[in-house]
């Protein structure tokens, strides 16, 4: 006997009438709200840009990400070996930093107040690597890449992004205060 039927059965029995079983009925984990991305702005061969890198990460009273999330930048371009304070911004507050191995750990600083609101699915996260920080991009145009991992979640992944050549007239300089340039997400690199 199914638990609808037996309830539905004892409120007949003790005489309350029609009865209205509501169950909750299971539903899937939403889906992420989108790719993560890498974007720099301005996007020039050999600039010192704004980086805005942004995860979607699950969330419950803080990011669950572990002891933070790590940044390590491929060949040609190094990962900043120890970048001033304020250079680094995780969820738009000054970060947490350090340098473990070839990454920079970046995580919120202690006494970062967060809602304490549970939610199912992924909160965007974004994290913020200003001139400062001194992470310079390659010379040349072309296609490169930096790996993002979390504490968490060991498994690397990689965004790629496009440098352009200045020369073809595809460069985008958008340090006059517009939105920067959403370069890739991971795994859909922008067509060329």
């Amino acid at each position: 006997m199914r638990l609808g039927s037996l309830i539905v059965g004892v409120a007949v029995a003790l005489g309350l009438g029609p009865v209205t079983v509501l169950a909750q009925v299971p539903q899937p984990a939403p889906a992420p709200l989108a790719n993560p991305s890498v974007a720099v702005d301005p996007n020039q061969p050999g600039a010192t840009p704004h980086w805005t890198i942004t995860l979607f990460e699950p969330y419950c009273g803080g990011y669950r990400i572990g002891d933070g999330v790590y940044l390590s930048f491929e060949s040609p371009m190094t990962t900043p070996t120890n970048p001033p304070d304020g250079s680094l911004l995780f969820a738009g507050q000054p970060a947490s930093v350090s340098r473990v191995g070839d990454a920079l750990r970046v995580a919120p600083s202690p006494g970062t107040l967060w809602s304490m609101i549970c939610a199912p699915g992924d909160r965007s996260l974004t994290l913020e690597l200003l001139p400062p920080a001194g992470v310079t991009l390659p010379d040349a145009a072309g296609t490169y890449a930096l790996d993002y991992w979390t504490g968490a979640n060991l498994t690397p992944n990689t965004l790629s992004f496009d440098v352009p050549d200045p020369t073809d007239g595809s460069s985008s300089d958008n340090s006059s205060g517009g939105q920067p340039e959403r370069l890739a997400d991971v795994g859909n690199p922008v067509p060329a």
